[in-house]
């Protein structure tokens, strides 16, 4: 298959990354892949991880405000649309996709074309999201003809039915199972240091992710907050990540007493280092589905707990990752697996397994592999 995966650009985030992760599975698997992201940014977050035979184009030379982001859009697209009608599949992802699968199929209207089919993903399935913006993405969402789900949600289930059609299909992210990298004690040791943890320092919580307001990372606090009047100087917290709230958390670490056990080591595109030197992961859940980040703690061998996003969400008993809406909650879980050696190993041990078992990029990739199938039967029979 000739497939087209577009995104905003090759930058950190999880769909990203999972838009990345597909493109070198399908070129690996023999399929011919491009690349279309917006703007291009710093090669060594994520464009140095595609293989060298995916051909890349960006859209413009750097980034714009929306507005001329849209506008070089729509000149890129009429300049390259021979390009676009070779393709099988056109991948979009996140908004940008989205608008770029929309131009799409007005092209498609407007030639009388059927092909290429367009394929979705929703990476806010089952999050918390403005009506406006979940608008909108229905919008745009009935003039794909695939739409992908990394997790359930009623709104897209009710979609589904009134759309019958529209190839609709959950398909969870999955990561990949590269050897993982062994971290010496020097290294570990080298690192605690240079993001000022003491040497005294028994225990370290954490998580990594970008520090935005759409994940709402002083959220962590109360938590931290929790676990350091159990443990006192003991314990120390690592956020690895940037992002624009920084100021903010540090502002808020005053506030709330944390000032000095709270460490920012910033942007990090390899995250062996900070999992090497945690005992505890606290990832954030939306129903049973957790992200990369956390499912690449759990395969580096760490235990991990999380945040609940969904409010109406109830644990059970089949969750690979125990989760609560309730901060208190998830500091008293993260208490008693800090204060059992046993537990931490047994648990870290049982979702390893289970990451390898159901969140790879084959599993994933031969989802959406049966999505394409479909969707070009589905494009052969009705022309």
């Amino acid at each position: 298959m000739k497939i087209m995966h577009v995104l905003p650009a090759l930058t950190k985030g999880g769909g990203e990354k999972v838009a990345a992760e597909l493109t070198n599975h399908a070129s690996r698997t023999g399929h011919e892949v491009i690349l279309i992201a917006g703007w291009p940014v710093d090669p060594a977050i994520l464009r140095n991880t595609l293989i060298p035979c995916v051909r890349v184009f960006y859209v413009t030379k750097k980034s714009q405000a929306k507005i001329l982001v849209y506008l070089y859009l729509i000149i890129w697209f009429w300049r390259h649309r021979v390009l676009l009608s070779k393709q099988d599949i056109v991948h979009c992802h996140l908004s940008y996709g989205a608008i770029f699968g929309f131009l799409l199929n007005a092209w498609r209207l407007a030639t009388r074309n059927r092909g290429p089919a367009i394929v979705y993903t929703n990476h806010s399935a089952g999050a918390p999201i403005s009506n406006l913006r979940r608008w909108l993405q229905t919008l745009f969402a009935r003039r794909f003809d695939a739409l992908a789900l990394i997790a359930h949600d009623k709104h897209w289930s009710s979609f589904a039915e009134k759309n019958p059609k529209i190839v609709t299909k959950l398909i969870p992210n999955g990561i990949s199972l590269r050897k993982q990298a062994m971290i010496g004690v020097s290294e570990r040791d080298a690192y605690r240091q240079e993001v000022g943890i003491p040497n005294d320092c028994k225990f370290i919580v954490g998580a990594i992710g970008r520090l935005t307001s759409d994940r709402e990372p002083w959220k962590y606090l109360p938590v931290f907050s929790e676990i350091s009047r159990e443990f006192g100087e003991k314990v120390h917290f690592l956020l690895a990540g940037g992002g624009p709230e920084l100021v903010r958390m540090r502002s808020l670490l005053i506030k709330k007493g944390l000032e000095g056990q709270v460490h920012f080591p910033g942007e990090v595109n390899d995250p062996s280092l900070p999992l090497a030197i945690m005992d505890l992961y606290i990832s954030i859940n939306v129903g049973s589905i957790t992200g990369l980040a956390g499912m690449e703690a759990a395969m580096f061998g760490l235990p991990v707990i999380a945040m609940q996003w969904n409010p109406e969400y109830c644990v059970t008993s089949e969750d690979w990752i125990w989760s609560s809406t309730n901060q208190f909650e998830v500091a008293k879980r993260s208490c008693e697996l800090l204060s059992s050696p046993l537990s931490r190993d047994e648990l870290a041990r049982q979702q390893k397994s289970y990451v390898q078992s159901h969140h790879t990029v084959e599993t994933m990739a031969s989802s959406y592999y049966e999505i394409y199938k479909t969707v070009i039967a589905q494009s052969q029979t009705t022309n």
